[in-house]
């Protein structure tokens, strides 16, 4: 396991499939929120913030899970204090019910274990992962006459899969939403959260930094 303090607040864990197996775990258990994957988190959490010297045992503590494209996971924890001091606020009153205030907002819920991976990021940026170098060649052509945009090419030999980075440059193409959610016919959208496009930056091979799809098109046009 890695872990990477993100901020005063956030920590990040990347764990991989033999840490996985190690401990009897897979993905569909943590993603379903079985016990033994509760526990496995849990001690996960601890382990995380002993690690980077991090105090997050506060009663506010969020989770996001996603897939790495070698099936490892990245567990990205954060705590929020303003959260912490509502619930905190707010068992004070539950305990001393003759104090509390009128009107006082219900205590906020402790966050989901579970967050479906952001696919597309702020600024219009999408990730595709394709089986095949063909199957990227369809997705090109498409985008080859799509203005305002920029395209990437990684490969990652370990598991044989090519991603195409997408990005929405300055004056995109007004239907440039759906040209991108239209590639879905030749490839997969992945996670396009922070950890998993320094994943692939950092641990693949980048075929072509720049114009990849207007490149790749004349080559295979």
């Amino acid at each position: 396991m890695k872990f990477r303090k993100i901020n005063d607040t956030t920590i990040n864990c990347i764990i991989t499939q033999d840490d996985l197996k190690k401990h009897g775990i897979d993905l569909d258990d943590l993603f379903d929120r079985r016990k033994n994957a509760v526990e496995f988190i849990r001690r996960i959490i601890l382990k995380a913030a002993s690690s980077v010297n991090l105090n997050i045992k506060n009663d506010y503590t969020s989770m996001r899970i996603s897939v790495l494209p070698d099936q490892s996971v990245s567990l990205t924890i954060s705590q929020d204090p303003v959260e912490s001091a509502k619930i905190r606020e707010h068992k004070e009153m539950a305990e001393h019910p003759g104090e509390r205030k009128p009107d006082a907002p219900e205590a906020g819920k402790r966050a989901s274990g579970r967050r479906m991976p952001a696919l597309t990021a702020d600024n219009g940026t999408y990730i595709f992962q394709f089986p095949t170098v063909m199957d990227t060649v369809k997705c090109c052509r498409i985008l080859s006459s799509c203005k305002g945009i920029e395209t990437s090419l990684y490969f990652v030999k370990e598991i044989g899969n090519y991603y195409l980075l997408i990005v929405k440059g300055t004056d995109p193409a007004e239907n440039y939403s759906s040209i991108v959610l239209s590639l879905n016919e030749f490839g997969k959208m992945v996670s396009c959260d922070e950890i998993t496009l320094a994943y692939i930056k950092e641990h693949s091979e980048c075929i072509l930094r720049s114009r990849a799809a207007q490149q790749i098109s004349e080559i295979y046009s």
